[in-house]
C-alpha cells in the first residue's frame, strides 16, 4: 500500500544533491515523501500524466507489456534515480508500469512541479543526467543481448548474482535476462546435467564457477570495455 509519509527521514533528505534544487518547494509541502512495499503498483501503464519520482530507499522495476500480453523488463532503477513514465516528456508512451521491486521511499512531483522545476539548468541537468545513464545500461543490455549467446548471458547473470540464486524465481531471472522462460529452462536443464547448478530453494546454487567464468570471458570483457558498472565482482 502506497503511503505518504513525512519526517521520517528528513535529515537523510537534507544531504542529498537533489534537496538544495527542491528544498523550497519539499518545505511548502509541495512534494510528498511517499512509502511503498515490495510488490506495490507505484504507477499503472493507464495512468495519467508522468508520475516522476525520485528514489530514496529500495528500488523499482519498470514493466511493459506486449500486444500478445508477455511482460516485458524495461529497466531497473535503484535509489537515486528518477524513474516514471518518463518517456511522455519526449512525446512518446512505452505504456510501463512501475511496480516496487523491494520496499521503497521516494520523492514524487506533480506535473505541473516537474516542468516548473525542468524550467531550472541544474535541477534539468541533474535529472538528464540520471536517465540517460539509464538509457546507457538499457542499450548496453540490448548489445549484450545480440551480441552474445543466450547461454553466455545466462551465465553472466548467475555470476553477477554471486552464485546464490536460492530465492530467484524462472519467472524473475528470464525477464532480468531478457530472454525467454523456455530458452532459459533449456539452459539450466543442460547445466544442472552437466554438473554446474545445483536446485537450492526455490532457485539453484553454481557448482562450477570456473566452468561458468570460462563462458563468460567475452561477455565480461564487453562489459569491462564499456563501463565497468555491473562487473562481476
Amino acid at each position: 500500500m502506497i503511503q505518504t509519509v513525512r519526517g521520517e527521514v528528513e535529515t537523510g533528505i537534507r544531504e542529498l544533491e537533489i534537496y538544495p534544487l527542491i528544498a523550497a518547494h519539499y518545505e511548502a509541502g509541495r512534494i510528498p515523501l511517499c512509502r511503498a512495499q515490495a510488490g506495490d503498483c507505484i504507477a499503472d501503464a493507464g495512468d495519467s500524466g508522468c508520475h516522476i519520482i525520485y528514489l530514496l530507499r529500495g528500488d523499482v522495476k519498470i514493466f511493459s507489456f506486449s500486444y500478445k500480453g508477455r511482460r516485458m523488463l524495461l529497466d531497473q532503477v535503484d535509489r537515486g534515480e528518477f524513474s516514471g513514465h518518463i518517456s511522455k516528456l519526449r512525446g512518446f508512451n512505452f505504456d510501463s508500469t512501475i511496480v516496487a521491486r523491494t520496499d521503497c521511499m521516494y520523492l514524487e512531483f506533480s506535473d505541473d512541479l516537474f516542468q516548473e522545476l525542468m524550467g531550472n539548468p541544474p535541477f534539468a541537468l541533474l535529472f538528464y543526467r540520471s536517465t540517460s545513464k539509464r538509457t546507457y545500461h538499457m542499450y548496453r543490455k540490448t548489445l549484450s543481448l545480440n551480441l552474445f549467446s543466450l547461454e553466455e548471458n545466462a551465465a553472466f547473470y548467475f555470476l553477477r548474482g554471486g552464485g546464490d540464486l536460492v530465492s530467484a524465481t524462472l519467472e524473475t531471472m528470464s525477464e532480468e535476462m531478457g530472454m525467454s522462460r523456455r530458452s532459459l529452462c533449456y539452459i539450466l536443464r543442460r547445466w544442472r546435467q552437466a554438473g554446474l547448478l545445483e536446485p537450492k530453494g526455490r532457485g539453484y546454487r553454481i557448482r562450477d564457477r570456473q566452468a561458468l567464468e570460462r563462458m563468460t570471458e567475452g561477455i565480461r570483457h564487453f562489459y569491462d570495455s564499456v563501463g565497468g558498472a555491473g562487473a562481476i565482482q
